[in-house]
């Protein structure tokens, strides 16, 4: 087996696929996540690349030189020729890197939870008002590695989020997430009394933001308990607790509180 790292370009890659005989089928998805990170400049030399048999039958690398051809820029890969027959049958077999698994690699602690507080901040930051399910909302590995190096202080909301969580019902992540969000546009004590209020909930008012969020949160984990089969939904939880805060710090009464798919993100400002 030979290797070595080669330019391959569009028209290349074209040629290239024409070997494919015996790889499974394209995902689309995973070729769109490709590109869009050849065209941020964020793909790298590794040593998984493209691999061809020694009947020159490509046996590895089609989602990347589909990604090539639809990011339609030319990419260095490492190219392997030679490769004995009937090592497709053992490519790609073992787990996947996830984000936890990378941040674990790092040295971080609760990893898991970390990981989908990050890719949280990513949703918000870049596609706000879109789904924040499903393939086409995916985040990269090395997107969740870039935001944490931008918002390292995001690591001591883990525990917050925890306990939010434990007395709201939110889900984890998307407490840490948003309770992360909305310090980095407030003052300690603001920050320190409206967490007090949301975990505590003691002698609220009845127009208290704090409360009206408590109560949808209640309502939203009885409603799961009694197997209503309903998802819950990151992007829908964090609007919730940002609609909330944005209400508590303008001292505006809130009788309901409510977010549906199809309206934009509360976006947050820094106090006055």
């Amino acid at each position: 087996m030979r290797n070595r790292v080669q330019t391959i370009t569009p028209a290349k890659a074209t040629e290239m696929l024409d070997a494919n005989t015996t790889n499974r089928p394209l995902s689309r998805t995973l070729v769109r996540a490709f590109a869009e990170a050849m065209n941020r400049g964020d793909w790298m030399v590794t040593h998984q690349g493209i691999a061809f048999d020694v009947n020159g039958v490509l046996v590895d690398g089609q989602h990347r030189l589909a990604a090539i051809i639809e990011a339609d820029v030319p990419i260095e890969m490492t190219v392997f020729t030679e490769v004995e027959e009937g090592t497709f049958d053992v490519l790609d077999t073992g787990k996947r890197r996830n984000a936890a698994d990378v941040l674990a690699i790092e040295g971080e602690k609760s990893s898991t939870m970390l990981a989908a507080m990050v890719r949280t901040v990513w949703l918000y930051e870049n596609r706000p008002d879109l789904n924040w399910s499903g393939g086409a909302a995916a985040v990269t590995n090395h997107q969740i590695v870039q935001t944490l190096d931008q918002h390292p202080k995001l690591r001591d909301f883990v525990a917050v989020g925890e306990q939010v969580a434990a007395a709201t019902g939110m889900i984890k992540s998307a407490a840490g997430a948003a309770s992360y969000l909305t310090s980095r546009v407030s003052r300690r004590a603001e920050q320190d009394e409206w967490l007090d209020g949301i975990i505590d909930g003691a002698g609220l008012a009845k127009e208290d933001p704090r409360l009206q969020f408590r109560r949808v949160m209640f309502a939203m984990a009885r409603k799961q308990a009694g197997q209503v089969l309903r998802r819950r939904d990151t992007r829908e939880h964090v609007a919730l607790y940002l609609k909330a805060f944005n209400a508590w710090r303008d001292h505006e009464p809130l009788t309901q509180l409510r977010f549906t798919s199809r309206e934009e993100m509360p976006r947050l400002t820094k106090a006055r």
